[in-house]
């Protein structure tokens, strides 16, 4: 079991309960059939159940696989360092540098901790973050910060 098993399986959980505990405090609308807390509840649930499916598939693949010494990869333990201190990071630079931006950086960053070569980086990262922007904006009409590059991108 990859020690990120131990560790986000449970937190996963953890956190996923902690949503229904919070969702359950929401007021309920009059005339409404399901409360504003239905959603908040359902997704509370998945998390709980993904945690406990990580945390499990973490556990079976330490029965079937015999302790190889020194397999833990340092990259991977970066990767999910990043996975948590990049979404903190952006909680401050999210509205300055816009979704495109920050997404760009943090998807860039995350792909190279994981070991994928410049070139796919290069071409992956904003392709993907602006087909993404684009699907939100004009598709789903959401609307997302465009940052430092308001001028450029609708």
């Amino acid at each position: 079991m990859r020690i990120g098993d131990r560790i986000f399986g449970p937190l996963l959980a953890v956190f996923g309960a902690g949503v229904i505990w919070e969702s359950t405090q929401l007021p309920s609308i009059p005339g409404v059939r399901f409360g504003a807390d239905l959603l908040p509840i359902a997704i509370g649930a998945v998390l709980v159940v993904l945690g406990g499916m990580v945390l499990w598939s973490g556990l079976r693949e330490q029965a079937a696989v015999p302790a190889e010494g020194g397999s833990y990869k340092g990259r991977s333990g970066l990767a999910a360092l990043w996975s948590l201190g990049g979404l903190l990071l952006g909680l401050m630079l999210f509205e300055p540098l816009g979704f495109p931006l920050f997404g760009i950086g943090f998807m860039a960053v995350m792909m190279a901790l994981m070991g994928a070569r410049l070139r796919t980086i290069v071409l992956v990262a904003p392709a993907f973050v602006l087909a993404l922007h684009y699907l939100f904006t004009a598709g789903l009409r959401v609307s997302l910060p465009a940052g430092l590059l308001a001028g450029v991108l609708p």
